[in-house]
């Protein structure tokens, strides 16, 4: 996982190759929880920037 610090359960297998392969996904709800866990990266960076 990296660098990548989730904060649900959901998160830490959506980017763990392990678990991804373990557990069956819904159509879209990988690529849906990954977008709402940038997104709210790129919300924290914005707000560290300042602006």
């Amino acid at each position: 996982m990296g660098t990548k610090g989730a904060s649900s359960g959901d998160e830490h297998n959506a980017f763990s190759r392990r678990s991804r392969r373990m557990l069956a996904w819904g159509r879209g709800e990988l690529k849906k929880i990954k977008r709402g866990f940038w997104k709210r990266q790129r919300k924290a960076a914005k707000a560290d920037r300042g602006m």
